[in-house]
């Protein structure tokens, strides 16, 4: 991010200010001892007026291979934490997609995702492994290994692992307008 900021020939303080967040979380960010939820990457990419992938993924490919903008290789995935959990993400959509996108997301053991993007549009999932709860709108429901669900993702929303073990989803989101360019 630190790269991305110099490029845009801004200070911490003015990016801090762009975005709406702290200098001291872009700082911590930067410096690599802050793992900062998906709506302050947000935030920040849309500030700098780069792709999230331009904040997460290495710009160079760890070796030689075909490029085909429909096809996400898997040695090419980016992988990232986000929130106090962490929350260790997976992508699997292509970085051409525009208003799709999937991935997946393991959960610490008890830890939650309360920090949700409500955006006009649809989410879905399946979960892979353990248990979650997914609250939709004031509404709970318990979510077992191989259970899928889908909502309008502009409701309130949120998810947490009720297991004492790690578990994991499939997350895929589908908004109605271009989304994070991954």
């Amino acid at each position: 991010m630190r790269e991305k900021r110099r490029a845009a020939g801004c200070s911490i303080g003015e990016l801090a200010e762009r975005a709406g967040v702290s200098a001291g979380m872009i700082s911590q960010v930067e410096r690599g001892l802050s793992n900062p939820s998906l709506r302050i990457l947000e935030r920040l990419r849309n500030a700098l007026g780069v792709p999230l992938s331009d904040l997460l993924e290495d710009p160079a490919p760890a070796r030689a291979i075909e490029v085909l903008d429909f096809v996400r290789r898997a040695d090419a995935r980016p992988a990232f934490n986000v929130g106090p959990a962490p929350l260790f993400k997976h992508m699997l959509s292509p970085r051409s997609v525009g208003n799709l996108m999937f991935m997946t997301i393991e959960f610490p053991a008890f830890a939650a995702s309360d920090d949700m993007q409500e955006t006009p549009g649809e989410k879905a999932g399946m979960v892979m492994s353990g248990r979650f709860r997914l609250t939709v709108d004031g509404v709970e429901a318990e979510l077992n290994e191989g259970d899928s669900f889908q909502f309008d993702s502009a409701k309130p929303h949120s998810i947490r692992n009720d297991m004492s073990t790690p578990s994991s989803l499939l997350w895929i989101i589908a908004q109605s307008g271009p989304i994070h360019q991954l």
